[in-house]
């Protein structure tokens, strides 16, 4: 990877010259692609003022790929608190833990705008929060940024709505979707799927309808290049589906489920990203002695629910016990393309712990989670990986 000529500005001549003086050596791509993408956020921030071109290398997109891959991985750990719609939050590093092995210990993140939240997600560095008062919120916990998202009145006689933060890699756009189920007709038996967007950049919210599909409950939801899968969707003709939404194009879809998922099991089953491919997890063989997993075959069609691949995953045996025990799980994925399972048990020594699954060695890892209080019995929680991002929310508030 080549790096672009860095012209400097006469008043950061002297300074470059001394710094290139101490490393005569060092080619500019190893710099600029190989130790600059190692350094913290604040740092990367503090080289602005070295060169202009600095300035604008920190927000190339294959800069700020590259800087994912070196930046430190953290856990995005969200609990609701005993208070309706309030949450706490904390993140849990992994790298570099010194307080032993199989120990991560949480920081929990305080924040005025996080509080009183239905929905948390992030994407790239960039965390959303939205809340039953219609607000969401865009911020970069990294630079301290906040951006308040115009608020957007439902339509009469639309009681719910849901909210989700999509990113499209092919045109580096991020967008918020706001989805709002009612019926419409004569005693109101149609079902209307209306759902806004708003794509950062932009100052409005944009509204379309998709007749005849109805989303009876808060889906669980997966953003894989470009596309939003989420369960918990029925069309009128009451077949239960999967939602797609196609983040360049605006556009709702529909899919179906693996022909062998039960179908009580759809509420409840967990969307995570593998390798590229959507996966479903089946939570129901939790309580037994593993996890049921399905993966989508590439290239099939959204229609066929015979294309799906079935997969068991154990669990080591000393586990068994303790994951029947009350407990409550969560399901993502990391970068590695490794299956991340969090448990969360009132009834065991731990509060939660993080397990990881390697598809390739087939081998389970588990971290205890320190610094994490009762919670369990006040509900579900979810799991974030949280990597942090030298991109300003002032860049990409703007079409680019």
């Amino acid at each position: 990877m080549m790096a672009e000529k860095i012209q400097l500005t006469s008043s950061s001549m002297k300074k470059w010259k001394r710094l290139n003086g101490l490393m005569p050596s060092i080619p500019d791509d190893v710099i600029f692609y190989e130790i600059f993408p190692r350094l913290p956020v604040k740092s990367l921030h503090r080289f602005r003022c070295i060169a202009t071109s600095f300035h604008g290398l920190i927000y190339k997109k294959r800069f700020l790929d590259v800087v994912r891959l070196y930046a430190p991985r953290r856990q995005l750990i969200t609990f609701p608190q005993l208070l309706p719609e309030e949450i706490d939050l904390y993140h849990a590093e992994f790298t570099n833990c010194p307080y032993g092995p199989g120990l991560i210990r949480a920081t929990a993140m305080e924040d005025p705008f996080i509080n009183r939240c239905i929905y948390i997600t992030v994407i790239n560095g960039f965390l959303c929060r939205a809340n039953e008062s219609r607000n969401v919120v865009i911020m970069n916990n990294a630079t301290k940024e906040v951006s308040l998202l115009p608020n957007y009145e439902p339509p009469f006689g639309c009681k719910r709505h849901y909210v989700y933060f999509v990113y499209d890699p092919h045109t580096d756009i991020y967008k918020v979707l706001r989805t709002m189920p009612f019926r419409t007709g004569t005693g109101e038996t149609t079902p209307l799927l209306r759902y806004s967007i708003f794509t950062l950049g932009y100052e409005k919210w944009v509204c379309f309808d998709y007749p005849g599909l109805l989303q009876y409950g808060n889906s669980k939801s997966v953003c894989i290049d470009g596309i939003l899968y989420l369960n918990n969707f029925r069309e009128g003709c009451g077949r239960h589906v999967m939602g797609i939404f196609s983040v360049q194009n605006d556009s709702f879809s529909t899919m179906l489920y693996p022909n062998g998922l039960d179908r009580l099991k759809y509420d409840d089953c967990h969307l995570i990203e593998l390798n590229g491919s959507l996966a479903i997890i089946d939570v129901g063989f939790v309580l037994s002695d593993g996890i049921t997993l399905w993966r989508k075959q590439k290239g099939s069609k959204l229609d066929d629910g015979a294309s799906w691949v079935e997969q068991t995953i154990k669990f080591p045996v000393e586990w068994l016990r303790a994951n029947r025990l009350c407990a409550r799980y969560y399901f993502s994925n990391n970068l590695n393309g490794e299956i991340v399972m969090g448990k969360t048990s009132i009834l065991t020594g731990n509060n939660c712990c993080i397990l990881i699954y390697n598809m390739d060695n087939e081998t389970w890892r588990e971290f205890t989670v320190l610094d994490v209080v009762n919670h369990v019995i006040f509900g579900d929680f979810r799991l974030d990986e949280y990597v942090e991002t030298s991109l300003l929310l002032s860049q990409i508030s703007r079409p680019r």
